[in-house]
């Protein structure tokens, strides 16, 4: 019986080696590898699912708030995301407004681009009629 217990101690040892070998060093290292990329994407996986639901009650907030508070949280996303937190924030306002209040607005910036010319055209009248006033009014100054 105690030579049956001593064959069989090694015996039961000899499916594991004292020394890896290489095999088995390989299949460990694409086993932790294999973990670090399930745990990366779990941990991605949760992070962006956090990040959606800032922005959600960020959108939902901006809606509620009216236009400064859409101005606020327009331009704050856009400087999060790398754009221009003031075209950000146009936008945000923008986007808080009522649709009448959006077709004036169209409306007034079309009007102004039409009768751009116009504004040109009348301002430089304007500068000749003042510099002809200017002509007469320093010739009449030195007629006396």
């Amino acid at each position: 019986m105690v030579e049956t217990l001593r064959r069989a101690a090694p015996a039961a040892a000899a499916g594991i080696t004292a020394d890896p070998t290489e095999e088995a060093l390989e299949e460990l290292k694409a086993s932790l590898r294999r973990l670090l990329a399930t745990l990366l994407d779990r941990a991605l996986g949760i992070a962006l699912d956090k990040v959606e639901t800032l922005a959600r009650s960020f959108d939902e907030i901006a809606a509620r708030g009216g236009v400064p508070v859409s101005a606020l949280f327009g331009g704050l996303r856009a400087k999060l995301e790398g754009r221009s937190p003031i075209w950000g924030a146009i936008r945000g306002a923008f986007a808080a407004l009522s649709p009448g209040v959006k077709a004036l607005i169209i409306i007034a910036l079309v009007l102004a681009l039409l009768l751009l010319p116009v504004t040109v055209v009348l301002l430089l009248l304007a500068l000749i009629v003042l510099a002809i006033w200017a002509a007469v009014r320093a010739g009449s100054q030195g007629q006396k």
